[in-house]
């Protein structure tokens, strides 16, 4: 199984691989940290990918020692769940989140509702990921069974 996953964070980025690494060893893990790199991949290649691990706030771009990422996008998730519904791209989503609510007010569990409602092809779930709390692992290896 090739998992995408679109996340801009690297102590998240690096304990949910570790995670998976150990859990599910034969699962092969693309990582992608902006929404735009991210984006790029799945309109290009999503034959490729089984399931999107998908951050929800992320920067528009790659940031480097020479980008400073462009605008903060705190739904840029949301975006990238509309793009595959308009563009019929079939791949399964699980949403990974470390924040309860985002920068209007939204709530995790209200974008719940909302991608079951308007993207039921491709969103599986989501995940509300914690440094401190490992309730996560358990939510994330559910919701990669479902996919598995």
């Amino acid at each position: 199984m090739k998992l995408l996953f679109i996340e801009d964070h690297p102590l998240k980025q690096s304990q949910i691989n570790k995670y998976i690494n150990e859990n599910f060893p034969n699962v092969e893990i693309e990582t992608k940290n902006s929404y735009i790199s991210g984006l790029k991949e799945l309109i290009n290649y999503h034959n490729k990918y089984d399931a999107l691990l998908l951050d929800i706030s992320m920067p528009n771009y790659d940031i480097s020692s020479e980008d400073s990422g462009g605008d903060w996008m705190p739904l840029a998730g949301k975006k990238i769940l509309k793009e595959m519904y308009l563009r019929d791209i079939p791949t399964k989503a699980i949403v990974i989140s470390m924040h309860g609510s985002f920068d209007d007010g939204t709530r995790l569990t209200e974008l719940d509702a909302e991608f079951q409602s308007e993207f039921p092809d491709n969103y599986i779930g989501y995940v509300h990921y914690s440094q401190i709390n490992e309730d996560w692992k358990d939510k994330l290896y559910q919701l990669l069974n479902v996919i598995v």
